[in-house]
């Protein structure tokens, strides 16, 4: 009997073309209720701003709003599944653990020395007694590739705001040369005077004066940029 137009043939559920697979999207996973979750992973960062749904964060108060395990929290270049120390930045050497210096640390922000640079009175020539603290930084730029360094120079309140600005800053170029004399990219160092006008303790005393005279360096690459960010801080 032939067919009507316009109207189509139903088949029976055992017919062979009625087994084919239906064509669905990527199904999301589910639990033993068989529907979606609004945070499959478990992870507390619901799915609409989970950049890895399916992968939870691991919670270690950096970047956790994004739902993704970090791989390198401390921005060391070694791993945290490899870091002995995954919240303190630290070389490779030393299994990601801060190699130990002498007078000299690394922070998310600086490198700092518990020593003064001494100079010739009142003028930019290093004195030899601070080669060896100068050389430890300079082995921490070896240890730290991806760390670059603004090289400040600070005086104390005395001699005219114009002399002391030009005093620091042929300061701070005499040690950013003599790093580079060390083997140091020049485009990792920059080097900038202050002059009095950051004094760390009061100038009405010689103590405090000798500690207003002192270079620092001021971190200034991508990871210390970006943790000066989450923090809310300018470069000192």
């Amino acid at each position: 009997m032939p067919r009507r137009p316009g109207r189509r043939r139903r088949r029976h559920p055992g017919h062979p073309r009625s087994l084919r697979p239906r064509a669905r999207g990527p199904r999301r996973p589910c639990d033993a209720d068989g529907c979606p979750d609004p945070d499959d992973d478990l992870d507390g960062v619901a799915d609409t701003s989970d950049r890895c749904p399916t992968d939870p964060e691991d919670r270690d108060g950096y970047l956790d709003e994004d739902g993704c395990p970090d791989g390198d929290d401390d921005q060391d270049g070694v791993l945290d599944g490899d870091d002995d120390c995954p919240d303190e930045p630290g070389t490779a050497a030393e299994r990601g653990c801060p190699r130990v210096y002498q007078a000299v640390q690394v922070t998310r922000t600086h490198v700092r020395i518990t020593q003064q640079v001494h100079f010739a009175t009142n003028r930019a020539v290093i004195l030899p007694d601070s080669f060896t603290l100068l050389n430890t930084v300079a082995q921490v730029l070896r240890d730290y590739p991806e760390i670059s360094l603004e090289v400040q120079g600070h005086t104390d309140d005395r001699g005219s705001d114009r002399h002391n600005m030009r005093l620091s800053q042929q300061r701070a170029d005499a040690v950013r040369d003599y790093l580079l004399r060390q083997g140091i990219a020049q485009e990792r160092l920059v080097s900038r005077g202050y002059g009095e006008t950051q004094p760390m303790e009061s100038n009405r005393t010689p103590e405090g004066r000798a500690a207003n005279r002192r270079v620092e360096f001021v971190r200034t690459d991508e990871a210390a940029r970006r943790y000066r960010e989450e923090q809310g801080a300018a470069i000192p």
